[in-house]
Order: C-alpha cells, then sequence, then structure tokens
C-alpha cells in the first residue's frame, strides 16, 4: 500500500467540507437498521446500561478495498450511546478492548507499511473474553445489556470457512455469561449475517437489532433506533437462514475444493436463490426475505387493480393502527402460473414506502409493476414472455407474511420480446426443480384480464449485430484484412467501409458544436491515438499528435488519489478531456481526503426507499461537483447468493428488481449534478465466491437472465447511467468482457444503451477480444501498443527459459492492474496447424510454465545434439484480427459519454479565443 494510502486508515485525513452530511448520514443509517426481534423492551429509556461486544469499541462504518471511505472520524456503538444521554457500567471491559484495537492497529500498520493490507482492513481484533471483575462491575445498576457481535468483513480462514457465519468459541462464552447475569440483553449484529438460531431463542435476549454496516453515524443512529428517535423501518432484503447449509447456493467443501481445482462454479440452483428457493422448497428461514419489525403496526388494503400491456397498477391503503409514528413497507409479490417453464413460488413484483404515519393515520400507494417484470425467460424461444393462466398477487410485509388480493388472467401464452441467442452453457447443467404448486382457492378477490391478441409484437425482437463500420476518409487505401482473415474472434462479424469526406482539421468541440458528426471526427483519428484513448491513462505511452487549435487551451489535471482517469493528452490538441473515476458504492473514495461515510449498499437497500437513495445521490454528486469527479463507480447491483458470506455488504439484494430499482435512485439523485454521473458494476455474476477473478460460471440462459442481468436492466431503463463496469470473471466459459453477446447484443442493442462499457481493474482477459466484443474503455489502463498488435501480423516474444514474455505491471494490493503475456499472433491450440519454435540453451533452466504447457499437449520439448532444447509451441496464426472499426466503435461509445462530461464542460470554458 503506497504511503498516502496509509492516511485515513491509521491516522486522520483532512477535514470534510460539507459536515452537515453527517445528519443525512445518521438518518439513513438509522432507516436501514432492521428490527429483528423485539419483546417489548425497545424503545429503551436512556440511562445506565452494559455494554460488551467488540463492536462496542471497534466498530465497523464500511467495507474495503473500493467500499473504503477516507473521512475524518467516525461514531462508534460506545461514542453514539454516551452522545444520546446513556451512562455506561461496562468502563473496565471496554478499556480492555479498547487497548486490544490499538495494538493490533499497530501491528496493521507494520504490515500496511510493507505493502500487504489495504484500505479497511483495520476491522478484525479478536473480541476480549469477559472476567468475572468484568461481570461484577457491569450488573452495578442495570438489568440491560447491549452486546454487540461484530465480525470482521473479510475471512481470516479458507474461502467459504465457518467464521465467516458462526459465533466465535469467545462470543458464545461471552453472550451465554451476559445472558445469565442480566434480564435483559440487546444483541445487535454490527457484521455480516451470522448463524444466530441457538442465541435468538435465549429467553433473556429480548430484542435484536441488525445493525449491519451502517456508516460514519453508525453509534448515534444506533442510539436513535434504541431510544425511539427513530421508529425503525428497515426491512431485510435477503433471507436470513437459520444455517448456512440452508442456503441452495451453499457448497460443501468436497465441492468448494473442486470447484478451487477447475477454478469454476457450477450455478446448479438455477432460478432458486433467496426467497425463490426458501418459499418454492418450504425451507424455513431464520427470519424471511422483507422482514422487519416496528415499534408501531399497521393495516394494509388493496383498494384497486388495473391491468394494460404497460403495467399491472395496483392501490393499497395502509393505515398505523398502532400508538406511535412510524413508516411502512408495502411489498407485493406475484405468484406466475405453472407451466412449461420453470418459476419459483412468488417473486418480488412491486414496493413502496410510506411517509411517516401518526396513530390512525392512513396513505394511499399506487404501485405500478411493468409488464416485463412478470415475464419468464424461455430457453426454447429464446424470448421474454407470459404464460396462459392466472397471475395471483400478494400483498404482505414480508414473503412469508402476505395474503392474496388479486389476480390477472391472461387468456393464452404471449410472447413480449425475441432476443438473441447468446450466453449459452458449455456444459450440461442439472438443476433444482421443485414439486408442482397445489392449486389455490383464491376466493373473492379483485381480478382484472389480459388478452394475448391486443399485444403488439411487432417489431420487438433483438437481432444478433454481426457487422461494424470502419469509417475511412475519401481516397483512403484500407483494405479489411479481417474479412479476408480464415480466423475469427468468437463472434466473426464482417467489417463494412464507409467513406467520409476529409476532416483532418475538426476537434471534439466541432462535433458537440454539431459541426461534424462523431463518425466524421474520429475518421480523422489514427490508429495512434485511438488505441490511447480506449485505455485508461495508467500505464499509459505518449504519442505525438497534431494541434489541430488555433487557440490556446487551459487544461487542468485532477491529481488527487482516485481509482482511474482517461488519457488527458490530446486535451490541448484535439479537445478529448481526461475524465475522472472514483469509488464507490459507500461513498466517495479518495485517498487521503475526507468525504462522507455512507451506510453500506445492503444497509441503504433495507431502506426499502427511494427517496432514501435519491437522497444519498444528491450528497454523493455535491461531493463530485466539488472534487471534480466526472463518474462514480456505483452502485454495485449483484444480486446475494448467499448472504451469509463476509463481503455480502457490498451489493444491495437477493431480488434483483429490488436492487435495480434502488440502485436507479441512487442514479437519479447524482445525475441532479450537471456532468456527474454513474458507471454501475459489475456486470455480471460477480458474487464473491472465489478468491480468483478469472473464475468460470456456468448459469443457465435463464438464471442468467432473470436473476443476473435483470439488476442491471431495471437500473438502465429507470436512470440511465453513463456506463457498465464488466466483472472480471468467465461466464460460460468466456470472460464477461470478451462476451460480444452481452456487451454488444444485450447491453447496447437490447436495453438501448448508449453509454460506455468498461472492464474492471486487473482483469485478465485479452483486450482486443473485449473491444471486439464491444467493451469499449479498458481499465484502469494498458499498453497501446500491445492492443494495436492485433491489427498486424505479429511474432512471439520470448525470453531465455523458453516461456513468452509476460508483462505485469502498476500494482495495486499487490496485484498488477496490466498483465498479458506477449503471444503476438500466435495463439496456443493443441489442435491447430500452426508452429513457432524457440531454443533455449542447455545451461538454463525452462519455465514450469512450459512444462505444464507440454503436459498439456500445447507444446514439445526435444534435447538437441549440443544440450540445447528446442520448444516447439502448437497452435493458431490469428493474424490482423483485429478491425479498424472495432477500435474506432468504441472510442465513439466513449466521446459520446464524456462529451456530457463536467470535464468536457470546463475544458470548453477554459478555451481562450
Amino acid at each position: 500500500m503506497a504511503i498516502k494510502r496509509l492516511r485515513g486508515v491509521f491516522s486522520k485525513t483532512s477535514k470534510m467540507q460539507f459536515p452537515e452530511h453527517r445528519d443525512v448520514v445518521r438518518g439513513l443509517g438509522a432507516d436501514g437498521m432492521v428490527l429483528l426481534k423485539n419483546s417489548g423492551i425497545l424503545p429503551m429509556n436512556k440511562g445506565n446500561v452494559a455494554l460488551f461486544g467488540a463492536g462496542a469499541v471497534d466498530t465497523i462504518f464500511c467495507g474495503l478495498y473500493f467500499n473504503y471511505v477516507f473521512t475524518d472520524s467516525t461514531v462508534n456503538v460506545k461514542e453514539g450511546l454516551l452522545n444520546n444521554g446513556f451512562t455506561l457500567t461496562t468502563d473496565s471491559w471496554l478499556s480492555k478492548m479498547e487497548k486490544a484495537v490499538k495494538l493490533n492497529d499497530k501491528k496493521e500498520k507494520q504490515v500496511a507499511k510493507k505493502g500487504l493490507a489495504f484500505e479497511g482492513k483495520r476491522c478484525c481484533t479478536p473480541e476480549v473474553p469477559i472476567s468475572v471483575a468484568d461481570m461484577a462491575e457491569a450488573i452495578l445498576g442495570t438489568d440491560t445489556c447491549i452486546y454487540v457481535v461484530r465480525h470482521g468483513i473479510i475471512s481470516e480462514g479458507e474461502e467459504g470457512s465457518e467464521n465467516q457465519y458462526q459465533l466465535t468459541e469467545t462470543e458464545l462464552s461471552n453472550i451465554g455469561l451476559i445472558a445469565s447475569s442480566f434480564k435483559n440483553v440487546i444483541l445487535v449484529i454490527n457484521s455480516g449475517m451470522l448463524e444466530l438460531s441457538s442465541v435468538a431463542r435465549m429467553k433473556s435476549i429480548k430484542a435484536i437489532i441488525y445493525m449491519g454496516v451502517p456508516g460514519m453515524e453508525a453509534g448515534n443512529s444506533l442510539a436513535d433506533v434504541l431510544t425511539g428517535a427513530v421508529n425503525p423501518s428497515g426491512r431485510l432484503t435477503v433471507t436470513w437462514a437459520k444455517k448456512y447449509k440452508d442456503y441452495s447456493t451453499c457448497y460443501s467443501p468436497s465441492v468448494l475444493n473442486k470447484s478451487a481445482k477447475s477454478n469454476e462454479i457450477d450455478y446448479k440452483e438455477g432460478i432458486f436463490v433467496g426467497y425463490r428457493y426458501f418459499d418454492a422448497f418450504d425451507v424455513t428461514p431464520l427470519f424471511p426475505f422483507g422482514f422487519g419489525l416496528s415499534y408501531t403496526s399497521f393495516d394494509m388494503e388493496l383498494e384497486y387493480l388495473e391491468a394494460s400491456w404497460m403495467a399491472v397498477v395496483l392501490r393499497v391503503k395502509v393505515t398505523n393502527t398502532g400508538e406511535c409514528a412510524g413508516r411502512q413497507v408495502v411489498q407485493l409479490y406475484c405468484s406466475q402460473p405453472q407451466g412449461n417453464i420453470e418459476k419459483p413460488y412468488q417473486i418480488l413484483s412491486g414496493f413502496g414506502k410510506t411517509g411517516k404515519l401518526k396513530p390512525g393515520e392512513s396513505e394511499e400507494m399506487t404501485i405500478k409493476i411493468p409488464i416485463m417484470e412478470l415475464c419468464s425467460f424461455d430457453e426454447e424461444s429464446t424470448a421474454w414472455v407470459m404464460e396462459k393462466g392466472d397471475y395471483l398477487f400478494r400483498l404482505g410485509s414480508n414473503s412469508r407474511d402476505t395474503k392474496l388480493c388479486a389476480k390477472v388472467v391472461l387468456d393464452r401464452m404471449t410472447i413480449i420480446k425475441r432476443v438473441t441467442n447468446v450466453m449459452e452453457p458449455t456444459k450440461e447443467l442439472k438443476f433444482l426443480s421443485p414439486s408442482p404448486r397445489a392449486e389455490e382457492d383464491t376466493g373473492y378477490i379483485k381480478v382484472a384480464s389480459l388478452s394475448g391478441d391486443d399485444y403488439n409484437s411487432e417489431n420487438k425482437y433483438v437481432p444478433v449485430k454481426q457487422e461494424v463500420t470502419t469509417y475511412l476518409t475519401e481516397g483512403s487505401k484500407y483494405v479489411s484484412y479481417v474479412n479476408e482473415n480464415s480466423y475469427s474472434m468468437p463472434t466473426r462479424v464482417h467489417e463494412n467501409l464507409e467513406y467520409i469526406k476529409p476532416c483532418g482539421s475538426t476537434t471534439l468541440f466541432d462535433v458537440i458544436k454539431n459541426k461534424v458528426s462523431m463518425e466524421e471526427f474520429v475518421s480523422s483519428l489514427s490508429p495512434e491515438v485511438l488505441a490511447r484513448i480506449v485505455a485508461g491513462e495508467c500505464g499509459e505511452s505518449k504519442v505525438e499528435s497534431e494541434n489541430r487549435f488555433n487557440f490556446d487551451i487551459i487544461h487542468e489535471k485532477n491529481k488527487l488519489g482516485i481509482s482511474a482517469r482517461t488519457t488527458s493528452q490530446f486535451a490541448t490538441t484535439l479537445g478529448i478531456p481526461g475524465v475522472t473515476f472514483a469509488d464507490g458504492p459507500s461513498g466517495l473514495r479518495i485517498e487521503g481526503v475526507a468525504c462522507t461515510c455512507f451506510p453500506s449498499p445492503m444497509n441503504m437497500a433495507q431502506t426499502w426507499d427511494m427517496s432514501a437513495m435519491i437522497r444519498m445521490g444528491r450528497v454523493y454528486g455535491r461531493e463530485m461537483e466539488y472534487y471534480n469527479i466526472d463518474y462514480c463507480i456505483a452502485p454495485a447491483l449483484n444480486i446475494h447468493r448467499n448472504p451469509m458470506r463476509n463481503r455480502a455488504y457490498e451489493f444491495y439484494s437477493e431480488d434483483p428488481s429490488l436492487a435495480g430499482i434502488l440502485g436507479a435512485g441512487f442514479v437519479i439523485g447524482v445525475k441532479r449534478y450537471e456532468g456527474r454521473d454513474v458507471i454501475m458494476k459489475n456486470v455480471a455474476t460477480y458474487n464473491q465466491e472465489s478468491g480468483t477473478s478469472d473464475v468460470n460460471i456456468n448459469v443457465s440462459r435463464q438464471a442468467f437472465g432473470e436473476l443476473y442481468l435483470r439488476p442491471f436492466s431495471a437500473c438502465q431503463m429507470v436512470a440511465a447511467p453513463a456506463g457498465l463496469l464488466n466483472s472480471g470473471n468467465k461466464i460460460n466459459g468466456l470472460y464477461a468482457s470478451s462476451q460480444r453477446g452481452l456487451n454488444t447484443d444485450i447491453i447496447k442493442s437490447d436495453w438501448g444503451s448508449t453509454g460506455m462499457v468498461l472492464s474492471d481493474w486487473a482483469s485478465k482477459s485479452e483486450k482486443a477480444y473485449d473491444l471486439h466484443a464491444g467493451c469499449d474503455l479498458i481499465m484502469p489502463g494498458f499498453d497501446p501498443d500491445h492492443i494495436l498488435e492485433a491489427m498486424i501480423k505479429t511474432a512471439p516474444t520470448f525470453e531465455a527459459d523458453g516461456y513468452v514474455t509476460v508483462v505485469n505491471k502498476n500494482y495495486v494490493y499487490n496485484e498488477p492492474m496490466i498483465t498479458y503475456e506477449k503471444w503476438g499472433s500466435f495463439l496456443l491450440d493443441k489442435s491447430g496447424d500452426a508452429q513457432v519454435s524457440i531454443v533455449v540453451a542447455a545451461d538454463a533452466q525452462i519455465s514450469e510454465k512450459v512444462l505444464s504447457l507440454e503436459k498439456q499437449g500445447l507444446c514439445s520439448i526435444k534435447t538437441q545434439d549440443d544440450g540445447s532444447r528446442l520448444i516447439t509451441y502448437k497452435g493458431i496464426d490469428r493474424g490482423a484480427y483485429l478491425a479498424l472499426g472495432e477500435l474506432q466503435q468504441a472510442v465513439i461509445n466513449i466521446l459520446g459519454t464524456i462529451k456530457n462530461s463536467a470535464s468536457m464542460k470546463k475544458l470548453m470554458e477554459n478555451a481562450i479565443n
């Protein structure tokens, strides 16, 4: 870790520019906490209380890596209680815990100086046992104890090890001692989800609050919930199982070991993830999806139903029937008809949150459910369809507490939209399948109908895009080499040539002023310039470019420690600004600069509140404007496959629609500031289940469409963010960034995205394949000359040990951000008809990589008379395989996005005539 990154991790940063943001975070933090159990003890009066648990002083406020936020101060649980009128009776134990944290921080700081740590790693101090003397002090003057469980947000053991989700021996011992010593115990969970069945049943544990990872005002937010200053209105966005093995996505040690060796994971649960599994297979959770208690009670009744081929509209009346003011989350689930396509028991189809209702007060909420929400993906016809039958709507407060309220009857199977047949699994997968659902007596409920004959399916088809256009100036002698090349990348496309008038003196300013088209401008740029635009600034090399301006431009480069930038070397010559990207989902992450640390994505989603998401986005956008940041890399929209994983806090929900809609709220908030926008991430199947960045995910097309793509498509349709960030893993055998079916046919053609698609940091894919697939911007940077090698015939570059030159550079967290092997046009393939050879001297040691390839049949090693070894590789000569038009199209997408950025506006304002 660079020394500047240590500022704010182990020492103070600068002061926050907007300290008033703390009040926003405090409110959001309280709204995102979930009351899981309450036997009448909450809300509680201020006064004497015992406080134990590692989270009391070593409270987790935010995540790590890209989720870590540098800030000037945080409020732990101890401070929050003292700030809000409580007196603590456990000073001795708290003092011992604080000393342990300080000692641990010193150790971590030494590790960090050696480059072996990262932002957010400090929350891992083991809990101090409670002694008899500690307890004797604690019970004086109170019969109530708050115990704060805090687990580290990274695994301290093997991937998938039980210490991620099980209470430690020390914690169990401390809880047991507390439960036997206090009449009233309030259990607070300051971590991911844990196996709590055994302690949740304890008689003296009167209340349980899921605190999660609540942001910089954590202690104050918790105090507000405890005292009733805020009536808890958070609801779980995942299913909390009784035990880890209850999840359909959990894997036995043997499966984990097998997956680690093969570097792949089979998503055998298909569409049955989270409540879709628990409900369909009748597995009882500890706390169901959507669950959360309040200090008051509510009644909900359906008032109105209407159905059309645009949406199903329901109006729900919510009444506060309790004794204090509060907010209710309205949840509508739909049971789709059983037909030929596998379906879960029910899906969340719509939701809404009331305002603060006084006792006896009512509010009517109108919930519109888009027809696409009710569709299933039919693999046989490669289409989104609605099958014939009854669509049953259930109204309730969580997935296990609903009542049937309405149905929409469809007279025949209706194809809503045909799409391209892409992302096919490369291996046969066997999926979970529940027993048929029993027929229900619907009784007297509201009914509406839809007729398939009324749906206009004309032009509801997304074709495969099999062409690319190369824009050439009139008189160009360019000849398409890819059309004549027998080798094609994973998806072959035909290159069309389009000749346009010369525009050699134009700049991006002229495009914005509508003097020339983007295509005309890009046609005037050399491949050397294009190759530098499609990669971030990290590791770039300079190239001369003609100054096309007849006046001077002042270009001010943002030098803050952020995630990435695009090249700025053409700002004063071509009018192309370098734009800035900063993480992350929990707040603006600028190294050593104090920014607002919001609740984690999971905590924010637990508000179930679009207005809260928009409010967070507006505060976030304000800081982006102040620090001249163009794009934040958020929201993180992957679903939870298993919420008991340490890093589950990074994502919103196990439900794809809930994640996508709430993420869209954040985007809308950020975009209130002109020129500020977001890059949603990581498309797709980035579920934090493997320690390797290039793991292969085998998944069905139905599950991929209904679960793993839907959060992103929902966010795209509602908020139109500036772009998307690919995941670094493989999907069905090919890197996500190299999937043309994903990046071009789905994201750009089907969803209509006009923004840019980015590769993930340190991705291991071949970048020419990424550009061919429609991944426009390689992040955080790349060697432009290596990109250009795909456009000419290039020989491999070998080292003395017989293996090709391996490039690893620009390290972050001890991982190279730029990595590739210099095979040139040669592609290893044991069935190929091409060969390349290299002689290794008799006194040189052959690379282990060569020996490994020999075992795989990809090369042969022959000892010659002089003792040297002749290594012959088998493969395919790809020749020149990346079309100029594919490079141009990436640049068109990038410039089409950044021309609307704040940096673009500022560059034009700085132009001096």
